[in-house]
């Protein structure tokens, strides 16, 4: 997965998936159209969303938004998260011409956070629990009964969250920015082995290199050197595996100029030495 635009690819009569991740991989920044709620099964997890950095604990539930970036920080020690992702459009059929419409899709278009200290966290669990238990069990009629769940978390929202409002300005804008970071973050993705300097990438997102500094960090929730050094030391843990590469090839097909900035760098943000590394996911 990389840090840009994730294209999930969900069935359109039934636009939902469930999967459990471990945090021992660093998740780079991405969005999707999709809503994402986060389920902590095991474990504790670090996860960005936007500006916002979330610590989860067993039996935290987040959402995060249609179209919000976010991403997930490795992980020294296990832990285990259910990812259920799905398209507003699954409450077509049921919402189509009602006044709940609007408001419903407002309900799931931030990021919020439930912990067991909140409200409504038991009726949103047990509802997450028949989700993974259904999924995971796939008898005749299962999609059936997660429809159904899907329905009652949103009813669940809808009467005990506070009203959001969103005007269609708001909207437009929301969809402009994440248009201007997915030009930046696939740049990246193409280039990352290249040098990228902040005069350049500001003009691919068609700001001056003062606006564009302040508009990524209040966006991606750090600065695009840390985003870029994330990115860069996220490919080289996959380069690692591969032991016919040396240190020194891995540094510079991961954009480093200099075995020294890469080995600062990676122990910055790993905690150990990229050879140590190595050993270790051997």
């Amino acid at each position: 997965m990389q840090g840009s635009l994730e294209k999930t690819v969900l069935e359109p009569e039934f636009p939902f998936r469930l999967f459990f991740n471990d945090g021992y991989m660093s998740t780079p920044h991405h969005w999707h159209e999709d809503i994402e709620i986060i389920y902590i099964v095991e474990g504790s997890i670090k996860v960005g969303v936007g500006s916002h950095i979330y610590k989860l604990e067993i039996g935290d539930i987040l959402i995060i938004g249609s179209g919000e970036v976010h991403y997930f920080f490795k992980q020294m020690e296990f832990s285990k998260r259910a990812v259920i992702q799905f398209r507003m459009s699954i409450y077509d059929n049921f919402l189509s011409g009602t006044k709940d419409t609007r408001v419903i899709k407002l309900m799931f278009i931030k990021s919020q956070r439930f912990t067991k200290q909140s409200e409504i966290h038991a009726l949103m669990e047990k509802q997450i629990r028949e989700l993974i238990h259904e999924n995971s069990e796939a008898k005749e009629g299962y999609k059936l009964i997660l429809k159904a769940r899907l329905y009652d978390l949103a009813g669940i929202l809808l009467r005990y969250m506070p009203k959001m409002e969103y005007s269609l300005e708001e909207e437009s804008r929301q969809r402009e920015k994440l248009q201007k970071l997915d030009r930046v973050f696939q740049y990246v993705e193409k280039n990352y082995e290249n040098h990228i300097d902040l005069d350049h990438i500001a003009k691919v997102a068609g700001f001056s290199k003062y606006y564009f500094t302040r508009f990524f960090k209040e966006n991606a929730g750090m600065t695009f050197l840390d985003y870029l050094n994330n990115f860069r030391i996220t490919k080289a843990e996959w380069y690692l595996m591969d032991k016919e590469d040396s240190i020194i090839e891995v540094a510079y097909k991961s954009g480093f100029n200099s075995v020294k900035s890469f080995n600062r760098v990676f122990k910055d943000l790993k905690g150990c030495a990229p050879m140590e590394y190595r050993k270790a996911v051997k």
